[in-house]
């Protein structure tokens, strides 16, 4: 009888080795770098969105400023009757350059048109606000 124990080192037949562990260990390597490339790009998108969306929220903030100021001259509060109506809204477009914190380095350019159809006055304010590159416009209608 043959006894089941092998002595170590004197083995009959030499077992073949097809070496699958460093392809494995090469894709699972290539594949983990794809995945950390591709995360690092999509939060990267997200930053830049962000900060854009930021920018923009600004604008839009710096052309409602704007407008509001178009429509002090249009209805002057009652604490500022001063205004001059007509003078400053006919007026070229206007101007304003935020030093205030949140709209700091932004401007607005506002523009003011004045019809009377049928004996009722319109005005159109139009205000473009603008922070760096980012520039959104707003349009307000109003009878007085």
């Amino acid at each position: 009888m043959t006894s089941p124990i092998r002595k170590l080192g004197c083995s009959p037949t030499r077992i073949q080795q097809s070496g699958i562990s460093l392809p494995a260990a090469i894709f699972a390597i290539t594949l983990l770098t794809i995945l950390a490339v591709a995360i690092n790009e999509i939060v990267s998108q997200n930053a830049e969105t962000y900060a854009e969306e930021i920018s923009l929220t600004r604008a839009f903030y710096a052309a409602e400023t704007g407008a509001g100021f178009a429509m002090n001259t249009i209805f002057p509060p009652d604490e500022y009757s001063g205004y001059s109506v007509t003078a400053e809204c006919a007026a070229g477009p206007r101007v304003y350059n935020f030093e205030v914190d949140g709209l700091n380095a932004c401007t607005a350019s506002v523009t003011c048109t004045l019809v009377t159809i049928s004996g009722t006055n319109y005005a159109t304010v139009e205000s473009s606000g603008s922070c760096g590159d980012v520039e959104r416009t707003i349009q307000v209608r109003t009878v007085y």
